[in-house]
C-alpha cells in the first residue's frame, strides 16, 4: 500500500472509532488533509484550480474575521467536513462488490429497466455505476444520446434520497437538526419525478434503445444496503448516517465481491481506488474552509448579515435551487454553492427537512444536468459525446426540473411542514 493509502485507510478507521467512543475528531482530520495534501499536485488540473481557489478565498475569510476577533472556533474549518470525507472513504469499498459485465448473450434491457437499474446501482456504488452500464451498453465505444441520458440521469437523480450519495452527508452536515427518516419521503418523491421526466424526454426520441440487462438478483445489494441503514438508524438514533454507512458499506463489499478475482479488486482499492478520493477530498476541504471562513465572518458582525428575508421558506428554496443549477453549469460543483449558502441563511433558522430537500435537489438535479459536472463529463470523454451537444440535450431538463422539484417543495409546504 502506497503511503497515502494508508493515510486514508487510517482516517477512515480513527474517524469510526472516534464517533463510536466520543472521542474528538480532529486526529482523523488532520490525516485526511495529510493525505489530501499529499496528492494535491496529483489531481487533475481543473481540480487543482477549484480546491485552490476555495482554500485562498477561505483563509481571507478567516483572516478578516480573526482580525475582527471573531468567536467562531477554528478548529472547525479542519473538521466541519470529516464525517463527510469518512462517509467518502467508506463508499469507495462498495465497487469492490461490483457485478461483473457478463459476457453472455443476454437479450437486451429495456428503457425503464435500465434506467430503475441504473438509478438503484447508482445509489449504492454512485460514479461507478455510468461504467458498469455503458461498457455493457456501448457499440464502438460510443453510447447514443439516448443510452448516456437514461444512465447518467438516471444515476445522478439517485442523490435526492439515497444515503450512500455524499450528498446526504452534505446536507446532514449543513442543515443542523435534520432527520434522515423525515427527509427520506420527499427525496424519493423529488427522484421519482426526474426519472418521469428523463424518462419522456428520451421517450420523445423515437429512437431505438439497447439497454442494460438487470438480472433481479443483481438488485439485491443496493435493496439490502439501503434496508440495513434505515434499520440501523430506526435501532440506535445516536448513530449518525454517515458513521453507519463507514461501517456498513465496507462489511457489506466484503461479503459481496465476487469469489473468483478478491485478491485483484482488493489490491486494487487499496493501492489506487482509496488513492482516487483525492479530488474529491480537496473539494470538500477546501468546501469547508470557506464555508466556515464565511460563517467566522459572520460571527464577528456585531448585528450580524441583515439580509432581506426574515424567513426561509420554499419560495426561497426553489429560487435558491434555480441559481446553484445556473452556476453548476459554469463548471461550479453544487457543493460550493450549498457551503456558501448555509452560512448566510443559518440566522433565520430555516427548517431542516426543508434546507435538506434543497441541498439534495441542488446536487441531483446540478450534476445530472450540467454537462460540466463530473458524472457527464467522464460519459462525455469515455463515450465520444461532444460536451456542448450535453449541454443542448439537457437544458431542457434542467429547466423542467427545476419546476418537478418546485412542486415538491410547495407540496412540503402546503402539507403544513413549512
Amino acid at each position: 500500500m502506497r503511503l497515502s493509502s494508508i493515510l486514508i485507510l487510517a482516517m477512515l478507521t480513527l474517524s469510526v472509532a472516534c464517533n463510536l467512543i466520543g472521542w474528538p475528531i480532529w486526529p482523523a482530520a488532520i490525516l485526511a488533509w495529510l493525505a489530501t495534501l499529499r496528492l494535491f499536485r496529483t489531481l487533475p488540473r481543473t481540480a487543482r484550480r477549484q480546491a485552490g481557489t476555495l482554500f485562498a478565498a477561505g483563509l481571507l475569510l478567516w483572516g478578516v474575521a480573526l482580525i475582527r476577533g471573531t468567536p467562531y472556533p477554528l478548529l472547525n474549518a479542519l473538521t466541519i467536513n470529516q464525517s463527510l470525507l469518512m462517509m467518502f472513504a467508506g463508499v469507495s469499498f462498495l465497487t469492490m462488490a461490483t457485478p461483473r459485465v457478463s459476457s453472455d448473450h443476454q437479450q437486451p434491457g429495456s428503457m425503464v429497466g435500465t434506467m430503475l437499474g441504473a438509478h438503484l446501482f447508482g445509489a449504492a456504488i454512485n460514479l461507478s455505476v455510468v461504467f458498469l452500464f455503458g461498457e455493457r451498453m456501448q457499440r464502438d465505444g460510443k453510447l447514443t444520446r439516448s443510452q448516456a441520458l437514461i444512465v447518467g440521469r438516471g444515476f445522478t437523480a439517485a442523490a435526492a434520497w439515497s444515503p450512500f450519495f455524499v450528498a446526504m452527508g452534505v446536507a446532514l452536515t449543513y442543515a443542523p437538526g435534520l432527520d434522515y427518516l423525515s427527509l427520506l419521503p420527499w427525496g424519493l418523491l423529488a427522484a421519482a419525478l426526474l426519472l418521469i421526466l428523463n424518462w419522456i424526454d428520451v421517450w420523445r426520441l423515437k429512437a431505438p434503445f439497447i439497454g442494460y440487462p438487470i438480472e433481479k438478483s443483481a438488485l439485491l445489494m443496493p435493496c439490502a444496503l439501503a434496508v440495513v441503514v434505515v434499520t440501523l438508524h430506526l435501532l440506535s438514533p445516536s448513530l449518525s448516517i454517515p458513521l453507519i454507512i463507514a461501517i456498513v458499506a465496507p462489511l457489506f463489499s466484503f461479503l459481496l465481491m465476487p469469489r473468483d478475482n478478491r485478491r485483484e479488486r482488493m489490491h486494487h482499492q487499496f493501492t489506487h481506488g482509496l488513492q482516487r478520493l483525492a479530488p474529491q477530498f480537496a473539494l470538500f476541504l477546501g468546501a469547508g474552509v470557506i464555508s466556515t471562513g464565511l460563517a467566522a465572518l459572520l460571527a464577528s458582525l456585531p448585528d450580524g448579515l441583515d439580509l432581506p428575508i426574515d424567513h426561509f421558506g420554499h419560495w426561497h428554496a426553489w429560487f435558491a435551487l434555480g441559481l446553484i443549477v445556473v452556476i453548476s453549469f459554469t463548471g461550479i460543483h453544487p457543493l460550493i454553492g450549498i457551503a456558501t449558502l448555509a452560512p448566510l441563511i443559518a440566522p433565520l433558522h430555516p427548517d431542516p427537512t426543508l434546507l435538506g430537500m434543497l441541498f439534495l435537489m441542488c446536487w441531483a438535479l446540478g450534476t445530472g444536468s450540467s454537462p460540466l459536472s463530473g458524472s457527464n463529463l467522464a460519459i462525455c470523454v469515455r463515450y465520444q459525446i461532444a460536451v456542448r451537444d450535453m449541454l443542448r440535450w439537457n437544458l431542457p431538463y434542467a429547466v423542467l426540473g427545476w419546476g418537478c422539484c418546485g412542486v415538491v417543495l410547495a407540496l412540503h409546504a402546503a402539507l403544513g411542514f413549512v
